[in-house]
């Protein structure tokens, strides 16, 4: 016969599946959580959008102060933006899914909702502790001031601002104490290690919203507008063609002005060919001819017109681009050669590293006049008297006035400023390289020229991939150097960009200019990483 259980096994057993009821539904109440806090979310943006007094402005047809009534776009776009309503529906998203696999009891989905708890409950800390200074603030100044008392609704959103970190710290606890208990299943170690890289990863990538995301967004927003700089009047929404303009290019071939008393091709006064303008339907478009490239390959003279709808921004382009790959590149030769003669052995080493780096430590506003007063036109500058001293020119050459010059001495100005700061940085991965290297190849016969090309120069790849990022990112977006030396005369992308948004005051047009800036520069930094492999080293 078999025994019957005992009562202290009943005990236990009704114990056990007492606490397995309880662990349950603690698992459908945190599931229900997770659901309602993705719904609020998603609702509380849609609440927003439609009572939002600019975007109710405009669909009931209310005109602005100055007369105007914007697009529904412009005020959808200027009160909550891009980012904030993609993020909340996203993360609104996250969480209702989160919410139906806690549902299942599923360790994964409970580890995630321990880091969600977690970053709920600080969020939820730092906004009560932010509109508690703000109430105390406010609450000294009326004291002062003897104003009307406080409103009941900021104190009521500090106080459901401290309810929801009580809920979400309660929460957490119990989590924390019962995950292994009431969640079946088995975290495998790829998992754990993802979820610790966004539990790292989510105060930076908050802070880059707040600090990065949102004003590039909002550069982004008035690019797609006809905005005035400073201006009163509401914008108009005018889709992308600002970008358009900017970017509109056409290539035409065009044939070489003849010359009506020899019948040939006119020569100007340096010896270039002159060419026939573009045709006359695209001249009343607004497109000019910006460069033109003779071809090579046919029998009469003909040449590549490219021209532009905005002649000046893609000269910009070209006098950026060519300004940024030939410093560089001098900067970077010019620097590996400090970098490894500071590197070696003499006496004087430390002085030598310190005095190289006084031109990267002057401002470049100042280190500009300087230049501009040493590549006076007359012989009065220094490098006009030097250079005819030494006979290498008859007269003094006005490099900062002559268009094929002023380029060629922006150059030379920056690689004389900033080759130090690259040499700094080529320095310091010169010094992460052993010593023993050498010494085996040494000993193997290897010449020094075979121990440059075979380990300096594999091992210090990284090293100079983050210097061309630095100096090409400097680069693209110079604005003060060429400001200071030529105003006008010579513009790059970002003095285009300044003349544009303060002179010609318009906002929406240097808007998209900056976002063209802004991607150019990614394109530069993303292909250093890819052509270096820098991310597999």
């Amino acid at each position: 016969m078999n025994a019957s259980p005992s009562p202290q096994a009943n005990q236990g057993a009704a114990a056990q599946g007492g606490e397995s009821q309880s662990g349950r539904l603690s698992a459908y109440i945190l599931a229900a959580l997770f659901v309602f806090l993705g719904i609020s979310a998603i609702a509380w943006l849609l609440v927003s959008v439609v009572r939002d007094p600019a975007i109710r402005q405009v669909v009931d047809g209310t005109a602005t102060e100055s007369g105007q009534s914007p697009s529904l776009i412009i005020a959808f776009l200027t009160q909550f933006g891009i980012v904030l309503p993609v993020l909340i529906l996203f993360l609104g998203t996250i969480s209702i899914w989160l919410g139906l696999q806690l549902r299942t009891r599923n360790i994964l989905a409970a580890r995630w909702a321990q880091v969600a708890l977690l970053w709920l409950t600080v969020a939820a800390a730092i906004a009560a502790i932010f509109n508690i200074a703000r109430l105390g603030l406010d609450y000294l100044s009326q004291q002062e001031q003897q104003a009307a008392p406080l409103e009941q609704g900021r104190i009521g959103s500090v106080l459901l601002l401290l309810c929801a970190v009580g809920l979400f710290a309660l929460f957490l606890y119990w989590l924390n104490r019962r995950i292994e208990d009431v969640f079946t299943g088995k975290e495998q170690l790829h998992s754990r290690e993802t979820r610790n890289a966004w539990n790292l990863l989510i105060p930076t990538l908050a802070v880059f919203v707040l600090v990065a995301a949102r004003p590039l967004e909002q550069t982004f927003i008035r690019s797609l507008t006809d905005k005035r700089f400073a201006g009163q009047e509401v914008p108009n929404f005018v889709g992308l063609e600002n970008y358009q303009n900017l970017l509109g290019v056409r290539l035409d071939v065009v044939d070489c002005r003849l010359d009506e008393a020899t019948d040939e091709c006119d020569v100007a006064r340096d010896g270039s060919i002159r060419w026939q303008s573009i045709e006359r339907e695209l001249l009343q478009e607004g497109f000019r001819t910006v460069w033109t490239v003779p071809l090579p390959f046919d029998a009469t003279p003909s040449a590549l017109a490219i021209s532009g709808l905005d002649q000046d921004f893609l000269k910009s382009i070209g006098t950026t681009l060519l300004f940024t790959v030939i410093s560089v590149s001098l900067e970077l030769l010019f620097a590996l050669f400090m970098a490894l003669t500071v590197n070696s052995a003499f006496r004087g080493r430390g002085l030598m590293r310190a005095v190289m780096l006084v031109p990267w430590a002057i401002p470049t506003v100042i280190s500009a006049r300087l230049w501009e007063l040493m590549l006076k036109d007359t012989s009065a500058g220094i490098i006009n008297r030097v250079l005819m001293d030494v006979r290498i020119v008859d007269a003094p050459q006005a490099w900062l006035s002559a268009v094929s010059l002023q380029l060629p001495a922006a150059i030379m100005v920056d690689v004389w400023k900033t080759a130090p700061f690259m040499a700094l940085l080529l320095l310091a991965g010169l010094q992460t390289i052993p010593s023993d290297l050498y010494e085996a190849a040494s000993v193997d016969g290897a010449t020094r020229m075979q121990q440059f090309f075979s380990i300096t120069l594999p091992l210090l790849r990284p090293t100079i991939a983050v210097a061309l990022v630095f100096r090409t990112l400097d680069a693209l977006r110079v604005f003060d150097l060429f400001n200071v030396l030529f105003g006008r005369q010579q513009l790059s992308m970002a003095t285009y960009n300044y003349e544009t948004l303060v002179n010609n005051q318009q906002d929406g047009y240097a808007s998209a200019i900056s976002m063209i800036i802004f991607v150019v520069i990614s394109v530069f930094a993303i292909a250093y990483v890819r052509l270096l492999n820098v991310e597999t080293e």
